[in-house]
């Protein structure tokens, strides 16, 4: 894992690509911290509650998912009574988060998968490994690499970073990310373990509010001094 205070000088130095890519990692992770501020990481959900919590925000923005998870626990008292509802009625509780069918479905099948197993709840994954973990959580129909790797950092706290839209086109256009690499396990193996719960944060905000698909406000942009994809932008017009 690489180290927290990596530092090269670079009037004396010459800089492998690894070398000038972890640093220039390193610069990013610091502006926007200095950007947005420490994020405390929030422990009050359990591990089950931050994977259904997940699988509604799957396709959709994070008001629609939290008025779709009030509405699941006002139709239903527990995980016991989901598992035993249709998957009809699972969907019309959770409708607000569109896609309500399909998430039905993950919802139902993720529960009755972990009732087989003996009970609802995730503790069998605590003494596994971080891929394995990760590995595990996917083996549940409809849970795709991102919604494992959330659960797995978030709520596990195994050191696997999750990669959404905004990630990966912030990370791509600052080359942080060579082509035809895995933005996953790349990010996994280069952000340091007690960044990657900030940091994976502080990549979402800046692409909703900065670094947008369409378009990016590349001249307010704290990282333009590092993107090239920015500066080329702005160069021609």
């Amino acid at each position: 894992m690489p180290s927290t205070n990596y530092s090269v000088n670079l009037s004396t130095t010459i800089m492998t690509y690894e070398e000038k890519r972890l640093e220039n990692l390193f610069w990013v992770r610091d502006r926007l911290e200095e950007r947005f501020g420490p994020i405390e990481k929030d422990r009050t959900r359990s591990p089950l509650d931050t994977l259904i919590q997940t699988v509604l925000s799957q396709n959709t923005n994070d008001n629609n998912r939290d008025k779709a998870e009030i509405s699941l626990w006002e139709a239903f008292d527990s995980y016991e009574e989901i598992a035993d509802a249709s998957k009809e009625t699972i969907a019309e509780a959770i409708k607000t988060a569109g896609l309500q069918h399909q998430k039905a479905k993950t919802i139902k099948g993720i529960l009755t998968g972990l009732r087989e197993m003996g009970g609802l709840e995730l503790d069998y994954l605590d003494d596994l490994g971080p891929k394995e973990t990760w590995g595990k959580l996917m083996e549940f129909d409809g849970v795709g690499k991102k919604t494992a790797a959330v659960v797995s950092l978030f709520a596990l706290n195994k050191p696997i970073f999750p990669v959404d839209t905004h990630v990966r086109r912030v990370t791509t256009r600052l080359k942080l990310i060579k082509s035809g690499e895995n933005h996953h396990e790349t990010l996994t193996e280069l952000v340091p373990e007690e960044d990657m719960y900030q940091f994976h944060l502080h990549l979402i905000r800046h692409g909703r509010e900065t670094c947008k698909s369409r378009k990016p406000q590349c001249r307010d942009c704290v990282l333009l001094d590092r993107c090239p994809t920015g500066r080329d932008k702005l160069e021609q017009g």
